[in-house]
């Protein structure tokens, strides 16, 4: 597209400084040697035009010669100045203000004006008068005039690239930043529904294994001891109330005891080893926990408890802690049939709240099943 843009301008500035020069030389009446030496240069300028082209983006000084051989064509004129003659060097500068770069331009054109105003300034000093005055301002101005109008125009242009390239950057930054914008909701999406299934998890599961265990006891003592059965069916029915209540507020927020610490933990162990009749021994530090530590430990407790009942089996469980450092170290070992397991949705979600806060778990099936866990706790 360039290309053809430059060979149209050649195309008509050929046109434009043929038409100028047949113009001139009919002005001139010169005679056949002096017209030969005319059309000889004319020939070379309008030659030049085509061949400098090639290296002018390198060598902008290569417009040196288009210059002297305006000059030369000045000089062979029976005229101090003719104008048809020095018209030409406005092509010039129209020429090099369109196609070179604004600096460049800039430094041929004001050799082309100089070189143009030249004979003007020659004249003021030898032959000075009003009128060769106002001739070389007249020329000067003008020049200085057409120099500062290519400017003008090169400037608008700059500007419109750089306003078309930013409006263009800043285009692909909101595309960007609206997929971005995209995934982030993806991702809190899939985290919060991933939270929420965490959480019914946890306290639906722990819920239900307490009333499970009542459910079983209550059988068991239906005709032995009846009221001691009543009494158990009211507490897995009082159970199932607060597993659902649970389970609803579990989409919305946290619950409001898996953030009070370590006295949280305690009344949920206490509560959970007197519907199932496990035996629990609870010796964790009195740690000032963040709401955020305070549930991950809470809900690591939780899952170990419900897991040694329904999957180990185990009558008694030793939950152990201690401050070491910066992290809080929790030991949970139950008596269980331990021996080989499958992580499964609870200790996967147990694991992913302890790296979250840069914590890790290491479990230990074994004889017994037990867990270590690392949770940093800020003081």
């Amino acid at each position: 597209m360039k290309s053809k843009v430059e060979v149209r301008l050649r195309v008509l500035k050929t046109s434009f400084a043929t038409l100028i020069f047949v113009v001139a030389v009919a002005f001139e009446g010169a005679s056949r040697e002096r017209l030969t030496v005319l059309i000889l240069l004319f020939t070379l300028f309008l030659a030049w035009g085509y061949i400098r082209p090639r290296w002018e983006k390198r060598y902008f000084w290569l417009y040196v010669l288009d210059i002297a051989l305006i000059y030369a064509l000045e000089y062979q004129s029976k005229y101090l100045v003719n104008y048809f003659f020095h018209s030409l060097y406005i092509i010039v500068i129209l020429e090099a203000g369109i196609t070179l770069v604004r600096k460049t331009s800039n430094v041929v054109n004001v050799g082309c004006a100089a070189a143009a105003v030249f004979k003007f300034a020659a004249d003021l000093v030898f032959r000075p008068s009003a009128r060769t005055l106002s001739e070389f301002l007249f020329n000067l101005f003008a020049l200085a005039f057409l120099i500062t109008l290519l400017n003008y125009g090169r400037l608008q242009r700059e500007e419109k690239v750089k306003n078309e390239l930013l409006y263009r950057e800043l285009l692909t930054t909101h595309r960007q930043l609206k997929e971005y914008a995209a995934r982030v909701k993806d991702t809190v999406v899939l985290e919060e529904r991933a939270r929420i299934a965490r959480e019914i998890h946890d306290s639906l599961g722990h819920r239900l294994t307490s009333i499970l265990m009542l459910l079983e006891m209550s059988g068991h003592l239906l005709e032995q001891a009846p009221a001691q059965a009543k009494e158990m069916l009211e507490r897995a029915k009082q159970g199932a109330r607060e597993g659902l209540a649970e389970t609803r507020q579990a989409v919305k927020a946290l619950k409001e005891k898996e953030s009070s610490g370590i006295a949280g933990i305690r009344e949920m162990v206490d509560h959970f080893s007197r519907d199932t009749g496990l035996a629990v021994e609870f010796h964790l530090p009195d740690a000032d926990l963040t709401p955020a530590e305070s549930i991950v430990l809470f809900r690591a407790v939780q899952e170990a408890l419900t897991n040694a009942v329904r999957h180990g089996k185990a009558s008694a469980v030793q939950i152990q802690g201690e401050l070491s450092g910066d992290e809080l170290v929790f030991r949970i070992t139950d008596n269980g049939v331990g021996g080989n397991f499958t992580e499964g949705f609870g200790l996967k979600s147990m694991r992913e709240r302890l790296e979250r806060l840069g914590g890790r778990l290491e479990i230990y099936p074994g004889p017994s099943f037990t867990l270590i866990g690392r949770l940093p706790v800020k003081r």
